[in-house]
Formats: structure tokens, sequence, C-alpha cells
């Protein structure tokens, strides 16, 4: 018999041998969240390295771009490997840190996962060069041929907390 539990905890325990990934990926959101203070996650997270993977073409109301420090590359071992996917696991804690646009309006949600940062991780090292990464990545996407999406609303979700003080589930 098949017990959801015990598949779940065998999927976690097989992430957490994944060596973590650092960088910065794309969400598509249906709406821009309210994330200030830092909240804290649940379930896993699907994000993508590619913005047009995660916004179904740019098609979704706003984006969120994360600075994963816990993630995990599971591309190779995915059925669609061009997704470029990057699983957030249960229980980060993701902070706001900035708010930018695309050239149409639509807002852009800049993320941080809070964790112990990767001494050998190539990331921006202020929050302006952070910005202007992010805006590079989307330009490039933009400029760049649609893509297939293979697996719809995989990667356009809110993001889902848990309630820090009641420890319900709340949504935003």
């Amino acid at each position: 018999m098949f017990d959801p539990a015990e598949a779940a905890t065998r999927f976690l325990q097989a992430l957490e041998k994944l060596p973590t990934y650092t960088g910065i990926v794309f969400h598509g959101l249906p709406s821009v969240p309210q994330l200030a203070p830092a909240r804290w996650t649940r379930g896993v997270t699907a994000t993508s390295k590619d913005p047009r993977i995660a916004t179904e073409n740019f098609s979704t109301p706003a984006i969120a771009a994360i600075v994963s420090r816990t993630g995990r590359d599971i591309a190779a071992f995915s059925a669609h490997p061009a997704e470029q996917e990057v699983v957030l696991p249960p229980e980060v804690v993701l902070l706001e840190v900035a708010h930018t646009r695309l050239p149409d309006g639509r807002p852009v949600v800049i993320v941080e996962q809070l964790a112990e940062p990767d001494p050998r991780a190539d990331l921006p090292p202020t929050l302006d060069a952070l910005v202007a990464a992010v805006h590079e990545l989307l330009q490039l996407a933009q400029a760049g041929e649609p893509s297939t999406i293979t697996t719809p609303g995989k990667f356009v979700e809110p993001f889902f907390f848990l309630d820090e003080e009641s420890g319900a589930h709340t949504e935003s």
C-alpha cells in the first residue's frame, strides 16, 4: 500500500543528499506577496534557473527572483531537464530585499533565502548589484525565444507560509 507520508519523507531525505544550489532562481506568482518580515515556507517550492520557464513565457502577473542558498538542482533527475528545476526544501526562511519592475510594469520581487552563505558562491556582493543581475537575467530571457512549457502551473503558485504564532498554515 502506498504511504504518502513515507514517500514524502524518502523524497526529502533524497533531496538532502544532493549538493546545495546557490544562485538566482525564479518562480512565477499569481500576485505580489507581502514577505517582510522573514517568513518560513511550508512544503517544497519549485523554482527554475530559467525565468521563461518559471513564468510560463512571462505570462504571470508577478515574478519572484530568489537567491537560493539551500536549493537542490534536480534537472538531472527530471523527466523534463530543460525546466532547469531547483527545488527549495520545506521551511526555508524568505526575506523580501527589493522590488523592481519589468519594462511593461509587472512587479518583480527579489527575495533572499536566509541561510549560511557559501563562501564559494558567486553572488552579487551588494543589493544594487543583485538588482542589476536580476534585471540582466530577465532581459536576456525576454529577448530569447519562447520556451515549451511541459508542466503548466508547476512554477506558478503563491508562496505558502507557516504562521509563526499559531503554527497554522497561511497563504500569501
